[in-house]
């Protein structure tokens, strides 16, 4: 009974709409301006490759201060463990590429977990993590790539 209240509701506010259009458009067309008025548009200075630093970050219900965000980097990359931790070690997809170093090198990721939720402040944006056997350092338990932080940027 609710729900047909409530879709009599949003129907006769949408009746009101296109009864009113003009006004509508005029109110709309009028808080435009003004917004445009308060907000004029200011340009950022273009600055130099940041290179490497660390964030604090929220990775499911783990707390991590110092997630290292690698300009260079093109994945966001965790250890197993921290896999493990997270409880998705076992709903990881194929990997279908492999990972080249810095150093030339190369190796297979076990697998990539799709649009996992990653909290930075209080942003959240969806990413995927890729999953590598590999020690997990104390001071720097995960990788995040510069896209991560323009997704999180552009909310």
């Amino acid at each position: 009974m609710d729900s047909m209240s409530e879709a009599f509701d949003q129907m006769q506010m949408v009746k009101d709409v296109l009864a009113n259009s003009d006004k509508v458009s005029e109110v709309l067309q009028e808080s435009t301006h003004q917004f445009n008025l308060l907000t004029s548009p200011t340009f950022l200075p273009k600055v130099k490759d940041q290179g490497k630093f660390t964030l604090p970050c929220t990775l499911g219900h783990l707390e991590i201060d110092n997630a290292l965000v690698d300009s260079g980097a093109s994945i966001n990359l965790i250890s197993l463990s921290m896999a493990e931790k997270l409880g998705i070690a076992g709903a990881l997809q194929r990997p279908t590429t492999s990972i080249m170093f810095g150093d030339a090198t190369s190796k297979s990721p076990l697998g990539v977990f799709k649009n996992y939720h990653l909290k930075i402040g209080e942003c959240i944006i969806q990413t995927d993590l890729t999953v590598m056997e590999m020690e997990e350092e104390k001071d720097l338990p995960c990788y995040w790539e510069p896209l991560s932080l323009v997704q999180l940027a552009l909310q």
